[in-house]
C-alpha cells in the first residue's frame, strides 16, 4: 500500500535523528499518509484545517493556485477523495536572493469542511494530498524539525 510515497503525516516531532528531506519539488502532487490505524472503524467530520508552506529554490517564483484533500486508500489500492479545499488562486512571487542563497516563503493556510461524515474501516487508511499550481523553482517544505511547523494538518476523527 502506497508503495511509491515515502511521506509521513505525524501528530508528534518524531527526532532529529531521523532522516528526512527538508523539502520538495511542489509542482508535483504530494501525498502523506498517515501511519496509523485509529481504530477498527471511524469517521471525519467537522473542518479540516491547517497550512502549507511554499519557498522560492535557487531562482524567483511564482505560485497561481493549491489544493488541499483529505483522500482514503482501500485494500485494492485504489484511492477516494473525502473531502477538499478546492483551488485556491492566489498571485504570489517569492523572491530568490542568489547572494544571500536564500528565498522568501509563503504559508498558505486551508480550511476543508465536511459536514458529511466520511466513514473509514480498517483495511483503508487516510492520507493527505497537496497539490500546486507554480514553476519549477518552488518548494513545498516538510522538514522534521521541532522549532518550526511548515506543514500542519489538523484532521476531526469521531470514534
Amino acid at each position: 500500500m502506497f508503495a511509491d510515497e515515502h511521506h509521513l503525516l505525524d501528530k508528534d516531532y518524531i527526532s532529529e535523528g531521523c532522516s528526512t528531506l527538508d523539502s520538495s519539488e511542489a509542482s508535483v502532487t504530494h501525498k502523506f499518509i498517515y501511519p496509523h490505524h485509529i481504530k477498527k472503524t471511524y469517521w471525519i467530520e467537522g473542518v479540516v484545517k491547517g497550512h502549507i508552506t511554499l519557498g522560492a529554490s535557487d531562482c524567483t517564483s511564482t505560485v497561481t493556485a493549491y489544493r488541499a484533500t483529505v483522500c482514503k486508500i482501500h485494500l485494492d489500492n485504489t484511492e477516494t477523495e473525502l473531502a477538499t479545499s478546492g483551488w485556491v488562486t492566489v498571485n504570489d512571487t517569492l523572491a530568490w536572493d542568489a547572494g544571500l542563497s536564500v528565498g522568501e516563503e509563503m504559508v498558505y493556510p486551508f480550511w476543508i469542511d465536511v459536514w458529511d461524515e466520511q466513514m473509514l474501516d480498517e483495511e483503508e487508511r487516510i492520507y493527505f494530498k497537496i497539490e500546486v499550481t507554480c514553476n519549477n523553482c518552488t518548494h513545498l517544505y516538510h522538514s522534521n524539525d521541532s522549532t518550526w511547523e511548515d506543514l500542519w494538518v489538523s484532521i476531526p476523527f469521531r470514534l
